[in-house]
Protein backbone atom coordinates (compact mmCIF):
# COMPACT_ATOMS: atom_id res chain seq x y z
CA UNK A 1 0.00 0.00 0.00
CA UNK A 2 2.52 2.60 0.79
CA UNK A 3 4.11 1.75 -2.37
CA UNK A 4 1.23 2.10 -4.05
CA UNK A 5 0.54 5.88 -2.76
CA UNK A 6 4.31 6.84 -3.38
CA UNK A 7 3.92 5.77 -7.06
CA UNK A 8 0.99 8.07 -6.99
CA UNK A 9 2.30 10.69 -5.48
CA UNK A 10 5.65 10.37 -7.62
CA UNK A 11 2.77 10.67 -10.55
CA UNK A 12 1.14 12.94 -9.46
CA UNK A 13 4.44 15.16 -9.17
CA UNK A 14 5.55 14.36 -12.94
CA UNK A 15 2.59 15.40 -14.36
CA UNK A 16 2.34 18.92 -11.90
CA UNK A 17 5.92 19.29 -13.28
CA UNK A 18 4.98 18.98 -16.61
CA UNK A 19 2.36 20.80 -16.77
CA UNK A 20 3.92 23.96 -15.17
CA UNK A 21 6.88 23.64 -18.10
CA UNK A 22 4.88 23.09 -20.85
CA UNK A 23 2.79 26.57 -19.69
CA UNK A 24 6.88 28.12 -19.72
CA UNK A 25 7.55 26.83 -22.81
CA UNK A 26 4.20 27.66 -24.10
CA UNK A 27 4.84 31.45 -23.05
CA UNK A 28 8.42 31.42 -24.78
CA UNK A 29 6.72 30.00 -27.92
CA UNK A 30 4.11 33.29 -28.04
CA UNK A 31 6.38 35.76 -26.98
CA UNK A 32 8.89 34.46 -29.96
CA UNK A 33 5.75 34.60 -32.09
CA UNK A 34 5.33 38.40 -31.13
CA UNK A 35 8.69 39.24 -32.05
CA UNK A 36 8.63 37.63 -35.26
CA UNK A 37 5.23 39.73 -35.66
CA UNK A 38 7.04 42.86 -34.60
CA UNK A 39 9.72 42.00 -37.19
CA UNK A 40 7.17 41.90 -39.88
CA UNK A 41 5.77 44.84 -39.46
CA UNK A 42 6.79 47.00 -43.22
CA UNK A 43 8.84 49.67 -42.44
CA UNK A 44 7.51 53.21 -43.14
CA UNK A 45 8.33 54.05 -47.23
CA UNK A 46 9.27 58.06 -47.60
CA UNK A 47 9.46 57.21 -51.54
CA UNK A 48 7.55 59.70 -53.69
CA UNK A 49 6.71 63.11 -54.31
CA UNK A 50 6.27 65.64 -51.82
CA UNK A 51 5.42 69.11 -51.61
CA UNK A 52 6.92 71.45 -49.35
CA UNK A 53 7.08 75.00 -47.89
CA UNK A 54 9.68 76.83 -45.79
CA UNK A 55 8.68 79.83 -43.57
CA UNK A 56 11.46 81.90 -44.13
CA UNK A 57 12.23 85.73 -43.17
CA UNK A 58 11.25 87.36 -46.04
CA UNK A 59 8.08 85.07 -46.80
CA UNK A 60 7.59 81.49 -47.23
CA UNK A 61 9.30 79.37 -50.53
CA UNK A 62 7.47 75.98 -52.01
CA UNK A 63 8.28 73.33 -53.98
CA UNK A 64 8.75 69.35 -54.34
CA UNK A 65 10.74 67.29 -52.50
CA UNK A 66 11.64 63.74 -54.14
CA UNK A 67 12.10 60.80 -52.65
CA UNK A 68 13.75 57.67 -54.37
CA UNK A 69 15.17 54.40 -53.62
CA UNK A 70 14.57 51.52 -50.98
CA UNK A 71 15.50 51.19 -46.70
CA UNK A 72 19.51 52.34 -46.27
CA UNK A 73 19.40 53.47 -50.01
CA UNK A 74 17.34 56.23 -50.39
CA UNK A 75 18.26 59.52 -52.49
CA UNK A 76 16.71 63.20 -51.87
CA UNK A 77 16.03 66.44 -53.62
CA UNK A 78 14.02 69.50 -53.78
CA UNK A 79 13.15 71.43 -56.84
CA UNK A 80 12.80 75.00 -56.21
CA UNK A 81 11.82 77.94 -58.12
CA UNK A 82 14.54 80.02 -56.94
CA UNK A 83 18.01 77.43 -57.11
CA UNK A 84 16.11 74.81 -59.19
CA UNK A 85 16.97 71.57 -58.51
CA UNK A 86 19.33 70.93 -55.54
CA UNK A 87 20.97 67.18 -54.49
CA UNK A 88 19.75 66.68 -50.73
CA UNK A 89 23.31 65.10 -49.21
CA UNK A 90 24.02 62.27 -46.51
CA UNK A 91 20.29 61.21 -46.33
CA UNK A 92 19.67 59.16 -43.80
CA UNK A 93 16.67 57.49 -42.58
CA UNK A 94 15.71 56.45 -38.77
CA UNK A 95 12.12 55.21 -38.43
CA UNK A 96 10.02 57.85 -39.58
CA UNK A 97 12.87 60.57 -39.82
CA UNK A 98 14.79 61.77 -42.36
CA UNK A 99 17.91 64.07 -42.18
CA UNK A 100 20.28 65.30 -44.90
CA UNK A 101 22.12 68.74 -46.08
CA UNK A 102 22.02 70.96 -49.07
CA UNK A 103 24.07 73.86 -50.57
CA UNK A 104 22.60 76.81 -51.13
CA UNK A 105 24.58 79.66 -52.76
CA UNK A 106 28.24 78.24 -51.06
CA UNK A 107 26.10 77.85 -47.70
CA UNK A 108 25.49 74.27 -46.41
CA UNK A 109 21.91 73.93 -44.76
CA UNK A 110 20.97 70.61 -42.67
CA UNK A 111 17.33 69.27 -43.05
CA UNK A 112 15.50 67.42 -40.65
CA UNK A 113 11.91 66.36 -41.34
CA UNK A 114 9.69 64.29 -39.31
CA UNK A 115 7.05 61.88 -41.71
CA UNK A 116 3.54 60.29 -40.62
CA UNK A 117 1.81 58.79 -43.01
CA UNK A 118 1.36 61.48 -46.06
CA UNK A 119 2.52 64.70 -44.21
CA UNK A 120 5.49 65.70 -42.59
CA UNK A 121 6.95 68.57 -40.27
CA UNK A 122 10.65 69.19 -39.75
CA UNK A 123 13.15 72.24 -40.50
CA UNK A 124 15.51 73.86 -42.65
CA UNK A 125 18.71 74.99 -40.09
CA UNK A 126 20.85 77.63 -41.68
CA UNK A 127 23.17 78.91 -39.45
CA UNK A 128 21.82 80.11 -36.59
CA UNK A 129 18.15 80.23 -37.81
CA UNK A 130 15.55 76.97 -37.76
CA UNK A 131 12.87 77.72 -41.16
CA UNK A 132 9.87 75.90 -40.23
CA UNK A 133 9.01 73.03 -42.64
CA UNK A 134 6.16 71.10 -43.85
CA UNK A 135 5.01 69.13 -46.59
CA UNK A 136 2.18 66.75 -47.98
CA UNK A 137 2.99 63.32 -50.23
CA UNK A 138 1.21 63.98 -54.08
CA UNK A 139 2.37 60.99 -55.30
CA UNK A 140 4.24 57.50 -54.77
Amino acid sequence: MKNTNLIKSGLALIVILLFVVGCAASDTANTSSTAKKAKKEKAYDPTGTWEYSVEAPDGATSGKLLIQGAPGIYTASLETDQFGTIEIGDVDFQGTSMTGSIDVMGNTADIECNFEGDTFSGAVYLGEDALPMEGRRVSK
